[in-house]
Order: structure tokens, then C-alpha cells, then sequence
């Protein structure tokens, strides 16, 4: 099974990676799923390195879980084995392929589903924050709030298919008892500065 890894930018510097195995794509985009204790590498906009367990809660422990990188959506979904929260979402730049590296910059918002299905967004600060800054440029700023409002009709419909196709590709990853991913190289510093 081919292994990949994530590359989330944060603007202006800063970096985070871990490593999925590839489940496969569907009209969605493609899913990865990363075990239970596998590793994110992250560095700082000042330079520091951090290493954690991937999906951790506030145990600090890693959980299973699965991401969508969409086809042409402006954010990445998380699934997480045994939390509150159904999906988590980053509001990003389109991700891009690299050979077996996927990147993408990290626009701040991001929305979120409880399993008594509440939707919510967070860090709305950080993201005006960013956009006063100019970090986040106009064109960006209005696909960013577009997606939001897209996501809470897709996760709050009846039948929410993107949910449940997320659940089974948890369930999916989960089934198969792959090892945990060690920790993957160190990224590179900067954001991928993507524009659309």
C-alpha cells in the first residue's frame, strides 16, 4: 500500500507532516488513513521542531483516523477514531501531488461536526487576523467563507452522504491493522504560497 505524506503550511512560515497510507480515490478526492501512534513532525515560524503522536487528544495519545483531500475543495476533512467531533475541518488551499508528498496552506477556519450534530467554526479570530495581514489575499478570503457555508449544508443535510463515506473509510483504514508511521522528515519551512 503506497504511503504519502501531508504537508500543512502555515502563512507566513511554519510547517507540519505526517505520514497516511493511500485507501484510494472516489468523486470526493483521495483518502489516507494514519494509525494510532504514527507521528507529526512540526516547525515553527521561529525555527523550533516538535514532534507529537498524530490525532492526539488531550492525553496525548494518537488515534486512528482518515483525511479527504478533495477534488478542487478548499479544505482537507479529518475523521478521528473516538472523539466527540464526527468530522474536523481545515480550510485550505486546493492540496496539491508531488510525487507522494500532498501540500496545502492552512486558511485558518475550521469547521467541525459533533456527533449530537452541532456545527461550528473555529479560530474565526486567527483568520481575520490573517486576512488584515494579508496573509490570506482577497480572492482567497471569499472561497475560504464560500466553502464554510458549502460544508455546513453538505454536514448538516439529510442524508449527510460525505459523512458517512468518511466513517467507512475510517472503519475501512481501521480494519486493515496497518503499523503506526514513524515520523516523517523534517518539512520544509515555508507555506506553498498557492494562489487560484
Amino acid at each position: 500500500m503506497r504511503i504519502v505524506t501531508i504537508r500543512k503550511c502555515k502563512r507566513p512560515a511554519g510547517v507540519g507532516s505526517w505520514r497516511g497510507y493511500e485507501l484510494g480515490e472516489d468523486d470526493y478526492g483521495t483518502w489516507v488513513f494514519t494509525p494510532e501512534h504514527s507521528t507529526y513532525t512540526g516547525v515553527h515560524a521561529d525555527g523550533r521542531t516538535e514532534t507529537c503522536e498524530v490525532a492526539q487528544g488531550t492525553d496525548l495519545v494518537g488515534r486512528d483516523s482518515v483525511i479527504l483531500l478533495p477534488v478542487d475543495g478548499w479544505y482537507v476533512g479529518h475523521w478521528v477514531h473516538g472523539i466527540d467531533y464526527v468530522i474536523h475541518v481545515d480550510i485550505a488551499t486546493p492540496a496539491t501531488r508531488f510525487e507522494d508528498t500532498w501540500s496545502y496552506d492552512d486558511l485558518e477556519l475550521d469547521p467541525y461536526l459533533t456527533k449530537d450534530g452541532e456545527f461550528g467554526v473555529e479560530d474565526g479570530d486567527e483568520f481575520d487576523a490573517a486576512c488584515a495581514r494579508g496573509l490570506i489575499q482577497p480572492h482567497e478570503r471569499a472561497r475560504a467563507l464560500h466553502e464554510v457555508e458549502v460544508l455546513r449544508r453538505a454536514l448538516t443535510s439529510h442524508p449527510a452522504q460525505l459523512l458517512q463515506v468518511g466513517t467507512a473509510r475510517l472503519d475501512e483504514g481501521r480494519k486493515l491493522g496497518l503499523p503506526p508511521l514513524p515520523r516523517s522528515p523534517v518539512p520544509r519551512f515555508t507555506a506553498t504560497a498557492r494562489s487560484a
